[in-house]
């Protein structure tokens, strides 16, 4: 939150959490690291006063997955002061910490074994407990089978969940409309949309068994903006590396207007390259679009049908290094919004930080 230091996790058997100096941010530097006994540190967010953080874990040798809870007294050195794992040892995929004046912190978890959605208070950062557990139902006999929830942001009070095949969820969890609260979240809508008709087309170039499903949203005035990871099933087939490899996906424009009765008013979907983690500042909507590197758009104003086709697209960053993993390669996941800076999280590249130039200067200026 002062602006002076990132915070940045690691995947694809990553086990540690940076912490960067980037007071200059055309030099980060890193100033220490936090290893916890994990395979992946999939989210990182700190409280709004900068004063703990939380980051998440999953595949941990010892099946103790769940969070860790950090002090951040000095914020160029992170130090660990707690743990949850009781009911989410199965894996946290992403957390969302959120502080109402009413209710006070919590934190809003995944829940990789079950697909619930998990809800710890987090007032006592040293002994974090869990106040709520909420999941989409599911037929008896089914039981957690099929269930998925993948992210959650949590604005104004209200919950927005990513259920994957489920579609976007809304609950109060503390906004008064439905009496919700952190220790008693209440369903006000569900928004469930065909993704297997939607993404045929990944089906008949990949084969069945393609990835698809809701995967992250964002509240931003009138819209909900749903962002859907979609993969092909396989390989490119004959290709030598990952380098042929892409994603798909696509942004929905979700009108909430009337929150009980969502609706999809426009799109946005990428010639090449998929759609993953957004930020939206201003109207300015920031993307990480897998291969297809890191994106800027214009959502000022009504926003409906093809935004791509309405030219909305500012800025486009291919975010390939001929020293990444794979060579010449972006593997944008998202990026965070900070100070007029866009600070981009490549899989395959590191982290990159851009200044955005008026409108005037076509290119974007790549501080490193």
């Amino acid at each position: 939150p002062n602006g002076k230091y990132a915070y940045l996790g690691s995947g694809s058997g990553g086990d540690v959490m940076y912490a960067i100096d980037i007071s200059n941010p055309a030099k980060p530097v890193v100033t220490d690291s936090v290893v916890s006994n994990t395979r992946r540190v999939n989210d990182v967010m700190t409280t709004a006063d900068g004063r703990f953080l939380v980051f998440t874990r999953e595949g941990a040798s010892d099946r103790k997955n769940g969070i860790v809870v950090c002090s951040l007294e000095d914020p160029a050195h992170p130090k660990v002061i707690a743990e949850y794992t009781a009911t989410v040892t199965a894996g946290v995929h992403s957390a969302f910490v959120y502080t109402q004046p009413k209710h006070g912190t919590h934190v809003y978890l995944t829940n990789d074994g079950t697909g619930a959605f998990h809800i710890l208070d987090l007032n006592d950062p040293y002994h974090p407990k869990e106040v709520a557990v909420w999941k989409t139902p599911r037929p008896a006999f089914a039981q957690d089978v099929g269930r998925t929830l993948h992210d959650v942001d949590v604005q104004d009070g209200l919950a927005y969940l990513s259920y994957w095949n489920d579609g976007l969820v809304i609950l109060d969890v503390g906004n008064g409309v439905k009496g919700g609260s952190p220790s008693n979240p209440v369903l006000v809508s569900q928004h469930k949309y065909d993704l297997n008709a939607l993404y045929r087309d990944v089906e008949a170039v990949g084969g069945p068994g393609f990835i698809r499903g809701t995967h992250t949203a964002w509240r931003h005035k009138n819209y909900v903006f749903i962002a859907d990871e979609v993969f092909p099933a396989g390989a490119v087939q004959g290709a030598k590396d990952a380098a042929a490899f892409r994603a798909y996906g696509r942004l929905q424009v979700v009108d909430v207007s009337d929150m009980t009765k969502p609706k999809s008013v426009a799109w946005y979907e990428p010639e090449m390259g998929g759609v993953h983690n957004i930020w939206v500042a201003g109207d300015t909507l920031y993307m990480g679009a897998y291969n297809g590197g890191f994106r800027a758009f214009d959502v000022s104003g009504e926003l409906r049908g093809d935004l791509r086709a309405q030219a909305r697209e500012m800025v486009h960053v291919h975010t390939a290094d001929m020293e990444g993993v794979q060579r010449n390669t972006p593997m944008t996941w998202g990026v965070v919004v900070r100070d007029g800076l866009a600070y981009v999280n490549d899989m395959y590249n590191g982290l990159w930080i851009v200044r955005m130039e008026p409108p005037k200067s076509p290119k974007p200026k790549v501080l490193q």
